[in-house]
């Protein structure tokens, strides 16, 4: 095995040992006492991706909203959550464990894609191990402003870093893993084993094929492999005009045909769907992610920012596959300055060529001594990030963090919802709860999530005031108002307050610290007299 292959597997098997071994850890910390969700980097998002799980578990390939009270008919997005959810029902395993293998393949995936592309864009083994290992582990320099009580992107915007991606969630890697094949350049006529030029007869259809998974694991992924490629195409096509050339039909123009025949159909349909459904309107209106300051961007994405600025000028004149990285990195800066509500999607894999560039600026910046100084510099400054992340995720564990883990008799009520209540069940809640209850029953809640709850301030702002003492005329009117069936009491909504004393509930559920009524007689409430 060469050398390169050898590190290759050394750095993609400490990645996975990293990305694995603290769930196994944190569900130990666990123990009897309370259940672990499999997820300890942003749960709240985690849990709306098990509540689309729970959507195909159930055989849906229409995706709705459970989070909001009127989920509306939905539409075929989100496809990637309700695939693992049907492979879940088909194997028998639990969602989270789903959640996590298919995390973990994604990362897999996502190394080799990684390693691909950086033997297609780099000159030499030496500058390819340093870019590798560096976009795999790396991060920026968030943790230098720790001390100050700074929260920086490079803690918790993951789809940016490749190990954050394989930390957080299953469609972040294998989106990025699709990426990258994508931008990989073509080999360049490079001879097969029998001595013949390469047949490019099938890379067309390849491409279609995984622009197409593209769009349906990761749509903004599509957006960013058509600007680099268009962006490597205008420069082809500037480059043939000096040289007195005329037309178009460049690999680059050639490559960009494929991926938009293969992903702007995902696009137009995830546009039109989400725009035709009131409900889905409503999430993408409120679903506001801006990018960071530009003083957050800098630190984040350094040190490999500013050592990439040191290697434009011999890349910008050089007509090399490195021209790749120099062309993502920027237009993926330009791309997070465009004023648009998901402006901060574009980070997605900016890392990548960032880490890329720097490489090349360690390797043209001196003698061998002094680049294996100025790489252990650079890896000093882009590990800690992480090594902070790894660390807070066994602190939020040791101390059972009610974020990322449940008491047993919350799970044991969940399983009595899922098993007794029919699909399509409101149940009113605690907002802390309303994440959970989608996530593992598929039911209905009046708020659950920031985002995928419809006009989210005021549905929290209603079920905190039902447990802080709402009068019972005004709570039985809520009831009969939204149509609610259920009300779940358990220790979430026992910390905001008592149960409003409504004659209308009946307890169906009682063990472990957890009551269930269902809303027996709307018309005995107080407020349908």
């Amino acid at each position: 095995m060469s050398q390169d292959r050898k590190f290759f597997w050394a750095v993609t098997a400490l990645v996975l040992l990293l990305v694995t071994v603290p769930f196994w850890l944190a569900a130990r910390a666990g123990g009897e006492g309370h259940v672990f969700s499999g997820l300890l980097l942003n749960p709240i998002d985690g849990y709306t991706y098990l509540a689309k799980m729970y959507q195909g578990w159930q055989g849906n390939w229409r995706a709705r909203l459970p989070f909001t009270a009127q989920p509306g008919p939905g539409a075929y997005i989100f496809t990637y959550y309700l695939f693992l959810g049907h492979l879940a029902r088909l194997l028998r395993l639990s969602l989270p464990l789903t959640f996590t293998l298919a995390r973990v393949f994604g990362a897999l995936v996502m190394l080799l894609a990684l390693h691909g592309f950086f033997a297609r864009t780099l000159p030499n083994a030496r500058t390819r191990r340093l870019a590798f290992a560096l976009a795999a582990l790396g991060s920026g320099m968030g943790w230098l402003l720790v001390p100050a009580g700074a929260f920086t992107s490079d803690f918790w915007v993951a789809e940016t870093y490749p190990f954050l991606s394989a930390y957080d969630n299953p469609h972040f890697p294998l989106g990025l893993a699709l990426t990258l094949w994508l931008i990989t350049p073509d080999p360049a006529g490079r001879p097969s084993s029998s001595g013949r030029a390469p047949r490019a007869g099938y890379r067309g259809p390849a491409r279609l094929l995984a622009s197409l998974l593209l769009g349906l694991v990761s749509p903004f992924g599509v957006v960013i492999v058509c600007v680099v490629l268009g962006g490597l195409a205008a420069w082809e096509a500037w480059a043939r005009l000096r040289q007195g050339r005329r037309g178009f039909a460049g690999q680059h123009f050639t490559r960009l045909v494929w991926v938009l025949a293969g992903g702007a159909p995902v696009l137009l349909y995830d546009w039109i769907a989400i725009r035709s459904d009131p409900v889905l309107a409503a999430w993408d209106a409120q679903n506001l992610t801006p990018s960071p300051p530009l003083w957050d961007l800098l630190v984040s994405l350094s040190p490999a920012l500013l050592l990439a600025v040191v290697a434009v000028p011999a890349t910008f004149r050089r007509d090399t596959p490195s021209r790749t990285l120099l062309v993502w990195a920027a237009l993926g800066l330009l791309l997070i300055a465009v004023p648009f509500n998901l402006q901060r999607r574009f980070l997605t894999g900016l890392y990548v060529p960032l880490a890329g560039l720097a490489a090349l600026a360690v390797e043209r910046l001196g003698r061998a001594r002094r680049r294996l100084l100025l790489a252990a510099l650079v890896f000093t400054l882009a590990l800690p990030t992480n090594l902070i992340v790894l660390l807070a995720g066994q602190q939020g564990a040791a101390r059972r963090d009610p974020r990322v883990f449940l008491l047993p008799g919350e799970a044991a009520a969940l399983n009595w919802i899922a098993s007794q209540t029919p699909p399509e069940a409101l149940i009113l809640a605690a907002p802390d709860t309303g994440l959970l209850i989608p996530a593992y029953t598929g039911r209905r809640v009046i708020y659950g999530h920031p985002f995928e709850t419809v006009n989210a301030p005021a549905e929290e702002q209603t079920v905190t005031q039902f447990f802080q003492g709402m009068p019972p005329q005004q709570a039985a009117a809520l009831i009969a108002s939204r149509g609610v069936d259920y009300v779940f009491y358990g220790p979430r909504e026992r910390a905001l307050g008592a149960l409003p004393d409504l004659p209308g509930l009946r307890r169906v559920y009682d063990s472990d610290g957890v009551q269930i009524f269902v809303v027996s007689s709307v018309s005995r409430l107080p407020s349908a007299r």
